[in-house]
């Protein structure tokens, strides 16, 4: 009869639990859904603009596609301290001079994930020593 209390006793336990914590998993997974649901209308460009390219130069003249920015040697630099920052990855940087592209560079070379910064860092300084004149673009992670 005692065992049959307890076990009783642990289902009710148990169920309050379920119902306690059910409702906010619920909740964390429609908040999800939602934030999710942002991300994939807001446009991933408006947000590198808004949060990561806000007081800097693009330096995109017509040489490539409007909607893809370049930045000098030292503007560069501040992004990438931006992204590391916020949390977000590079995937390559693909640096042109004067008007055509001189290299790219991708996370896969150095052995890393896109949101690690080491990868990004060591590329950037590798370029730098290549070459001054150097205008850097990438694409960028959104993890």
């Amino acid at each position: 009869m005692t065992q049959q209390i307890l076990f009783i006793i642990v289902i009710l336990i148990g169920a309050y639990y379920a119902r306690k914590y059910g409702k906010k998993a619920q909740l964390d997974i429609e908040k999800h859904s939602q934030l999710k649901d942002i991300s994939k209308t807001q446009d991933l460009h408006d947000y590198l603009k808004t949060n990561v390219f806000f007081d800097l130069k693009n330096m995109n003249d017509g040489f490539d596609a409007k909607s893809i920015f370049y930045f000098s040697e030292s503007d560069f630099e501040i992004i990438i301290k931006r992204i590391e920052k916020i949390g977000l990855g590079i995937y390559g940087i693909e640096p042109w001079l004067n008007g055509e592209m001189f290299d790219v560079k991708n996370f896969e070379e150095y052995g890393r994930t896109s949101t690690d910064s080491k990868w990004y860092k060591k590329a950037f300084e590798e370029f730098k020593k290549e070459n001054q004149n150097l205008l850097y673009s990438a694409t960028y992670h959104f993890p």
